[in-house]
């Protein structure tokens, strides 16, 4: 009988631990607590994501989701606050330091025509040259500034940032900025310049050597034009001769002085004018500045000998009732000549 009840006690302490062991059905068909918080969290983050761009910054955060437990859905994603956007190095346009003085001029050549220029202070003057669009003078009008700054936008869309300070001595006084790149792109650049630095003129597209080595040709040419000149105070003056390349006029003056005084030259200057002055009011006359003139220190004409000077103009044409006035002043004399060309002359230019 004893046997019997310490039997049934241990069959009875089995069925207990397997029923603890088996697996509970009820898990299948009806959701866990910890499923129903799962979802209570998944419908939490959807009604976040959805408003986020209305709620605070601080509304979410890792710190508020509850560290998870067995059978719980991920944390919540992280909701980042408002602030800056990190500047990136290529984001930075680098600055060019010059020094500027108040007595000299600094010229900074571009590879484009300027369109813009931003002055940081009154303290520094910058203007284009005279006739060129992409060469910019800049210089100090008050002595002793405080660090300033300016910025140029060219015609190609590039943009240049410069830092000024003051110095009366400045060790450069020219910038050519027209090949700017490193690398291999400089090994070109320093080839291009072996032919001359490129200078826009207004219209033109050439470079300043290319203009020199076009007028020392004309010079070597024998003369082409004769009929176009005066003969007065034993001083001649004539066009020796008219060539055209690449939007470029050149003329071929030539001065002969007749006399044994010598004949200092002022200036030679040119005129587009009316051909017929019927009327002092009708009288207009409109200059024309060259781009550049060669033998251009040749000043004095001695006795009895002549002076060839080339003259280079960006192309242009004048109307059949104008002609193109040429005048020649002596310094601190009376021997001011002048003679004139028709349009055909010019049309009649020989090519380069």
């Amino acid at each position: 009988m004893k046997n019997v009840l310490y039997l049934t006690a241990f069959l009875f302490v089995m069925n207990r631990i397997a029923f603890a062991q088996a697996p509970d059905s009820g898990k299948n068909s009806t959701p866990s607590k910890t499923n129903s918080l799962a979802q209570r969290l998944d419908s939490l983050r959807k009604r976040v994501n959805g408003n986020s761009h209305s709620a605070p910054p601080s509304a979410v955060t890792p710190g508020n989701a509850r560290a998870g437990m067995p059978g719980e859905a991920p944390t919540l994603p992280t909701v980042f606050s408002y602030g800056s956007i990190p500047i990136q190095d290529r984001n930075v346009i680098r600055s060019y330091y010059v020094d500027l003085a108040f007595n000299k001029t600094t010229c900074i050549l571009f590879k484009s025509p300027i369109r813009s220029v931003d002055l940081g202070s009154k303290d520094i003057i910058a203007d284009k040259a005279n006739a060129v669009d992409n060469v910019l003078r800049v210089k100090a009008s008050s002595i002793g500034f405080n660090e300033t700054n300016f910025s140029v936008m060219t015609a190609d869309g590039q943009f240049y940032s410069f830092v000024v300070n003051y110095n009366e001595y400045p060790t450069m006084l020219a910038l050519d900025l027209s090949v700017n790149e490193d690398g291999v792109v400089q090994q070109k650049a320093r080839s291009v310049n072996q032919k001359g630095t490129i200078v826009n003129f207004a219209g033109v597209n050439t470079s300043q050597q290319e203009i020199v080595q076009n007028c020392a040709h004309i010079i070597d040419q024998r003369r082409r034009v004769k009929h176009v000149g005066i003969n007065k105070y034993d001083i001649q003056a004539s066009v020796r001769g008219l060539y055209y390349k690449d939007n470029v006029l050149y003329y071929k003056i030539g001065i002969k002085n007749k006399s044994a005084i010598n004949y200092d030259l002022d200036y030679i200057r040119f005129f587009i004018t009316d051909k017929t002055i019927a009327k002092v009011t009708s009288h207009q006359e409109l200059e024309v500045t060259p781009l550049y003139v060669y033998n251009k220190p040749l000043v004095i004409i001695p006795g009895h000998q002549t002076v060839e000077k080339v003259y280079a103009f960006q192309k242009f044409t004048i109307p059949d009732d104008k002609v193109v006035q040429i005048i020649l002043g002596e310094k601190n004399g009376g021997r001011t000549v002048s003679f004139t060309m028709a349009n055909q002359d010019i049309l009649d230019a020989d090519t380069l």
